[in-house]
């Protein structure tokens, strides 16, 4: 490439950096409840253009428009520069100009514009191609992945005969992926390119792309047994079980598939509820078990929302007011306020802050009595701003590993070919200032998972649930 056709270039680019910029208050929003997770049901078909201007020509032109919308709507709307002080958003977009030229294809394309919003390390913000969360061609073995400490090992198994017959089971540590160690393989084919909130929650679920490829290739991992023994596998990447369906990882199906709710008694005196995410007629859903529940002979209720994408915090909050006959407060948030004037005069950007939710308990029938809720690393969006009260108000004791570390209010840009850029714009927080996102909701007793855990087919965080029940006056401090 020439020394003139890259000068020409820049310039182009410096001039649709103004462009874009002046464009960026169009899409500046900011609302207490959000519906962050809803990108999620759209899955694996790819969107059509919502403009015949954001059909694919492949011109210099239209890459660079992508980018500049991606470099514009962050610069003016990202709330979290001060938790990435080692990039410089001015001087990044510049080293990606020739890339998003050299890219030969929508998919090259789109896989530059995912790194470059990958910088920003937040869960609420990041490039979706055109396929959304799914390549087209592309499918992974029935099998999910956990994190535990420094290691990976096998936490759920399709049936297949390829499984049986390679004796792969839940418990088995995996050492590396077709011959790279299996963080090192995480990072550079999924983290460079989407991240899902703090360090916990890219673990969790950032392993959901960890095995993905072109559908009916082969993968290859080793494995330490049980026994200490290490041996090589070799898996299919056909997600297809038994039964005809595809296998899906908890953190998928618990949004996309299983119900709303569903509820047990884990004991006699004592109420499991899942509550699987927070979108559609979740509250209506909780509000027909609820009320279904003979609440004078139980001692305890302990809600599961380990694998909980989030949704609606309205929805969220609407739960909250079953159980507690107190008023609570949610999180509060602040957002971005650009004013020019203030930039001229050398001033730093300022905020609009909004007030903590306030939650009023329902009316009618509520429960007061001991409550446990259940959290991970897979816990996030919505569902870490239903825990916000719970946790602040000191009406419910958290048990299990701190959660995602991701909220927010995300806009969501076209860009073109048919994908789009989300942004997170605001900034929540508990409403004592505390901050949570880019690091987790830490539990009030922490139980991590362990290998023998998932050996034996046991729920150490579950047990642990029960024991606080059975030990509230001890836990509830």
């Amino acid at each position: 490439m020439g020394t003139a056709f890259m000068r020409r270039t820049i310039v182009l680019a410096l001039g649709l950096m103004a462009i874009a910029s002046l464009l960026t208050a169009a899409y500046v929003r900011c609302s207490k409840a959000h519906d962050s997770s809803a990108a999620y049901r759209h899955s694996a078909q790819a969107q059509p253009p919502a403009d015949s201007k954001d059909q694919w020509t492949g011109s210099v032109e239209q890459k660079l428009w992508g980018l500049m919308t991606i470099w514009a709507e962050a610069k003016f709307n990202f709330p979290y520069f001060d938790r990435i002080p080692d990039v410089d958003w001015d001087a990044k977009v510049q080293e990606y100009v020739p890339r998003v030229i050299k890219a030969d294809s929508l998919e090259s394309y789109y896989d530059v514009l995912m790194e470059f919003a990958a910088l920003l390390k937040d869960g609420h913000t990041r490039v979706l191609p055109p396929w959304m969360f799914v390549r087209p061609g592309y499918d992974h073995p029935p099998l999910e992945l956990q994190a535990l400490g420094e290691s990976f090992y096998v936490a759920l198994t399709g049936d297949t005969p390829e499984i049986r017959t390679q004796g792969i089971i839940p418990g088995m540590e995996v050492l590396d992926i077709d011959e790279v160690p299996v963080r090192t393989y995480l990072k550079e084919h999924v983290l460079r390119f989407v991240c899902w909130g703090a360090p916990q929650a890219d673990e969790a679920i950032g392993l959901m792309g960890i095995l993905s490829g072109p559908k009916d290739s082969r993968v290859s991992l080793k494995v330490k047994d049980p026994d200490g023994s290490v041996r090589r596998v070799s898996l299919t990447r056909n997600s297809t079980d038994k039964d005809g369906k595809p296998f899906l990882w908890r953190f998928v199906r618990w949004y996309m598939v299983d119900p709303l709710i569903e509820t047990k008694m884990v004991e006699p005196d004592i109420c499991y509820i899942r509550i699987s995410n927070f979108g559609g007629k979740v509250a209506e859903e909780f509000q027909k078990v609820f009320d279904r529940l003979d609440l004078s002979v139980l001692k305890g209720v302990i809600l599961d929302i380990r694998h909980n994408p989030g949704g609606n915090s309205t929805n969220s909050y609407s739960i909250v007011g079953f159980l507690t006959d107190q008023t609570m407060k949610a999180s509060k948030w602040k957002s971005l306020s650009y004013v020019p004037a203030y930039r001229s005069w050398g001033q730093p950007t300022g905020w609009t802050e909004g007030d903590a939710a306030v939650i009023e308990p329902r009316e009618g029938k509520k429960f007061t009595g001991p409550l446990v809720v259940l959290t991970g690393p897979g816990t996030f969006s919505a569902a870490e701003d239903f825990l916000v009260p719970f946790q602040y108000g000191k009406r419910a004791v958290l048990v299990g590993e701190k959660t995602a570390g991701s909220t927010g209010n995300p806009i969501h840009v076209p860009l073109p070919g048919g994908g789009n850029f989300m942004v997170v714009s605001k900034r929540d927080m508990f409403p004592d200032g505390r901050e949570f996102v880019g690091i987790g909701i830490q539990p009030d007793v922490e139980v991590r998972p362990t290998q023998l855990d998932l050996l034996r087919g046991m729920d150490s965080v579950l047990q642990k649930g029960i024991e606080v029940i059975r030990n509230w006056a001890s836990y509830n401090k």
